[in-house]
C-alpha cells in the first residue's frame, strides 16, 4: 500500500501531466464522430451502452486481454469498425435539418 505522502506525490504528477494540452487531446482516430474531442461524453455513452469501449482505450485492454487469453489458449478477434461511410451519413442527415 502507499503512503499518504507518496500518494500526494502522484496526484501531484497527475496534475503536471494534465496540465500539458498534448495529453488531454482526443486520441479518437475518428475526427468524424460526433463525440471526437468529447471523451466524457463518449466514456459515459460507451458505460451505458455497455457495447464495447472507446477505441481510445481498446490498445490498453486489448493488450492485457490478448495476454490472457493466450494463457487459456485462446484466440482474440478486433470488432469490426463503423464505416466511415456511416459517420458521413449521419453528417449529411444533421445537415438536412
Amino acid at each position: 500500500m502507499t503512503t499518504k505522502d507518496e500518494y500526494y506525490q502522484q496526484v501531484l504528477e497527475n496534475r503536471r501531466l494534465l496540465a500539458d494540452p498534448q495529453m488531454t487531446e482526443c486520441p479518437c482516430p475518428n475526427p468524424l464522430c460526433d463525440w471526437h474531442g468529447k471523451c466524457k461524453e463518449c466514456v459515459a455513452l460507451h458505460r451505458h451502452y455497455k457495447d464495447h469501449i472507446p477505441v481510445c482505450l481498446q490498445p490498453v485492454i486489448s493488450d492485457k486481454i490478448a495476454a490472457l487469453a493466450g494463457v487459456a489458449e485462446l484466440v482474440t478477434v478486433k470488432k469490426e469498425p463503423t464505416p466511415t461511410t456511416y459517420r458521413q451519413y449521419v453528417k449529411e442527415q444533421d445537415s438536412d435539418k
